[in-house]
């Protein structure tokens, strides 16, 4: 019986232990960084696990992000641990959702040392406003065109025919000799004639033989694709060059445009008379054409300046000692070497022209780390 007694009394010992140990772990804190936290001081928590929460700088155990300043003092808590926790999360998971949405920036400006630049090969250019002109160039052939000399000939000839019909007392002669006159005129309009052009073929009074044979309308027919056809116009300078030219060029004018274009080509003929003629050209000789169309005045930067992405255009602008800034352009309009640009550029800017791939990727990679440090809550992490 005794021995029953003092077995009752170990065990009941026991179990009060155990029962302080279990209530004091029970009520304890969840978070081992919560401890020793003292009312209205600061609080540390991490962006990622909201639930680690410090009284002092330092780094997650679970994700080993930086610890961030929370607005928040250490107030004692009124309401339900799993509640506070719960909201906080929900809080987070909005804050984070809300960083997605944001659109990151594709570049960002870069500052490179002399030394660098020297390195990689960084060359600048000013930019100019300047007059640009285009040189479009086409096969051509001395002109053989018995066609439009027909033209010609019927519209002199409905022209005539006017002359001595026109006081006739008989009316549908008359007007039958009008419409002749306007069939046979639209016909060398679609040929590309000019309403200069026929008033002269009208004052002159004979079609040019130039069309047939060589003479003096030594003319060439230069085959133009549509896409350059718009900067074409009459009067515009040309040039003339061939093999059997001997490194010779000659000098001519454009004179018209057809305005009919060839639907398998997709191209139209200009008309180029020669300026100076040259023996060794005959009827349906190859010759290459060049003709300079002046395109007006633009701001203007070499093609090498430009970064095309496909999908926006860049180019890179000095705005300090070093520092190099991206700035969105659109191109209007494009010479052999230059490009007409509209956008945040100014003549006297200055711009990069060498080695604008190794800019652009250090300017890419400071945008991606960017990014990345801006998403982590402002911590860079190359910082630890």
């Amino acid at each position: 019986m005794k021995n029953k007694v003092i077995g009752l009394s170990v065990l009941v010992v026991v179990l009060g232990i155990g029962g302080v140990w279990w209530l004091g772990h029970s009520t304890g804190d969840h978070s081992v960084h919560q401890e020793g936290l003292q009312p209205n001081s600061e609080k540390y928590i991490c962006p990622m696990h909201p639930q680690i929460i410090s009284d002092k700088p330092g780094a997650c155990p679970i994700c080993g992000m930086d610890l961030v300043k929370s607005n928040e003092k250490n107030e004692p808590e009124e309401q339900n641990h799993d509640e506070h926790h719960g909201d906080r999360s929900n809080q987070h998971l909005e804050s984070h959702q809300d960083e997605m949405t944001v659109k990151p920036k594709e570049r960002a400006s870069v500052k490179l040392s002399l030394n660098k630049q020297q390195m990689i090969g960084v060359k600048v250019y000013e930019v100019q406003e300047k007059n640009l002109f285009k040189s479009i160039k086409s096969p051509g052939r001395m002109a053989f065109d018995p066609e439009l000399y027909t033209a010609q000939s019927e519209y002199l000839e409905a022209l005539r025919q006017w002359n001595r019909v026109k006081n006739s007392p008989i009316a549908d002669v008359k007007e039958n000799t009008r419409q002749m006159i306007k069939s046979s005129k639209i016909r060398l309009k679609v040929m590309g004639l000019s309403d200069d052009q026929i008033q002269n073929l009208t004052q002159k009074g004979f079609q040019s033989e130039g069309l047939l044979v060589g003479g003096q309308d030594n003319i060439i027919y230069a085959d133009v694709f549509e896409i350059d056809l718009p900067y074409i116009k009459e009067n515009q300078s040309a040039q003339i060059s061939a093999n059997f030219l001997q490194g010779k060029t000659l000098p001519g004018k454009v004179i018209s445009v057809d305005q009919v274009i060839n639907p398998e080509t997709r191209t139209a003929k200009v008309r180029i008379k020669l300026l100076k003629n040259d023996p060794s050209i005959r009827p349906e000789s190859y010759v290459n054409a060049t003709i300079f169309a002046p395109l007006g005045k633009h701001v203007a930067v070499p093609l090498e300046a430009i970064m095309d992405t496909g999908v926006d255009t860049y180019i890179f602008v000095k705005i300090g000692k070093g520092i190099f800034e991206p700035k969105k352009i659109r191109v209007v309009l494009e010479t052999e070497t230059e490009a007409a640009i509209l956008g945040a550029i100014k003549p006297g800017d200055t711009v990069v022209v060498g080695a604008n791939f190794l800019v652009d990727s250090e300017s890419r990679l400071k945008s991606v780390i960017q990014g990345e440090s801006d998403s982590s809550g402002g911590h860079n992490r190359s910082e630890r």
